[in-house]
Parts: C-alpha cells; structure tokens; sequence
C-alpha cells in the first residue's frame, strides 16, 4: 500500500523549507489557532502520531500508548503498542506521575467501520479513566478528547496526517468537527442502521 503525506513548503529568502522541518510554523498550519490551553501536549501528540498514522495504515493495525509526565515533568510517550485492525490495549508506563491522554490510531481504511471519528468505547474509556485521547484516522485527521469537557474535537482534519490514499472523501458529507458521546451514539446508529 502507498502512503501519501499531505506537505507544504513556504519561502524564506531563497530557499524552499519543508513543514516538517520547521516545526512550530508547521504546528500552527496544521492545528490553528483555539487550541493553546495543551499546545506542548498537541504538539507532542501531533508529532508522535504523524509517524505512527503512517505504521498505522500501511500494516493495518491500531497502535495505541500513553502521554504522560514522567516523574521528573518531562513530557513522554509509551512504546506503542500493536493491536488489531480494530482495536488495541495500551500498556500504562512504569515511570508516570500523571497521564496526560491515551493515544491510538485507526489503522487502514475500513468502508465497514466509522474510521473518520473516535469510537464510542474510544470516548468512554478515557472518560472512565479521567484522561485525555488522542487519535489519528485513516483520512489524516487528529481528534482531541478532553475528559473535562467531555467531548472530542478535531485538532486538524482531513488529510492533516499521513493518510491512507484509499480513503476518499465527499466534501459534502465530511465528519463533524466537534462531537460529544450523544452524538456520537446518533452518528454510530445512522452508519450501521439497516
């Protein structure tokens, strides 16, 4: 399978810079702006999941971890673990002082499931957990759920990520940007209604 990546370059001076390398220019492409209040932690999880998305959809499995503060404060990431095409059980790190947020991906397209949006038990169990998630979908989208709020909400959407070049979408009928467990239930429910 081939994998694309959606890229932007932009001029300074005379030379062409690629996104990837400037960072914080390609952080603020991508995620825009209403998103500062965990900006160190989207950014951690962008960065992660831009590189494991790519795994994701070419082996079509899930991987699935946790970020989380070590105990000296620093930011990090578990190992990711490898799970099935639909699902995956994170390890939790031995050296955590607080989890910040799972993570996972949703392996390669699937016309069969609701790839394009977090699952249900995806929201559930990070609210059960009072944590965070984050996930990366086979169109190159990146969610956000916030345990708080008890919603999740596209921190950059389609094509955002590496992407599975399988997956084409109606511009007419792209996901919603923000969806709470209710709504999600009714999304689910309109899907698989037969």
């Amino acid at each position: 399978m081939r994998i694309f990546q959606a890229k932007s370059f932009f001029l300074v001076g005379l030379i062409w810079i690629s996104a990837v390398v400037a960072a914080p220019v390609a952080y603020a492409q991508k995620i825009g702006t209403g998103f500062e209040r965990f900006a160190e932690e989207h950014r951690f999880a962008l960065d992660l999941l831009q590189s494991l998305n790519e795994r994701s959809v070419d082996l079509n499995y899930e991987y699935c971890g946790f970020i989380y503060y070590d105990t000296s404060g620093l930011l990090r990431a578990t190992k990711p673990e490898k799970g099935g095409t639909h699902s995956c059980l994170p390890v939790f790190p031995e050296d955590s002082s607080a989890i910040f947020a799972s993570y996972h991906t949703h392996a390669a397209y699937d016309p069969n499931s609701l790839n394009e949006y977090p699952s249900v038990q995806d929201m559930e169990g990070d609210f059960s957990n009072a944590i965070n998630g984050y996930m990366a979908t086979p169109g190159g989208r990146l969610w956000f759920t916030d345990a708080q709020k008890r919603l999740s909400r596209q921190l950059c959407g389609y094509r955002c990520l590496v992407f599975d070049p399988s997956y084409r979408e109606d511009p007419r009928s792209r996901p919603k940007t923000v969806v709470n467990l209710n709504t999600l239930r009714q999304i689910t429910d309109e899907k698989f209604a037969d």
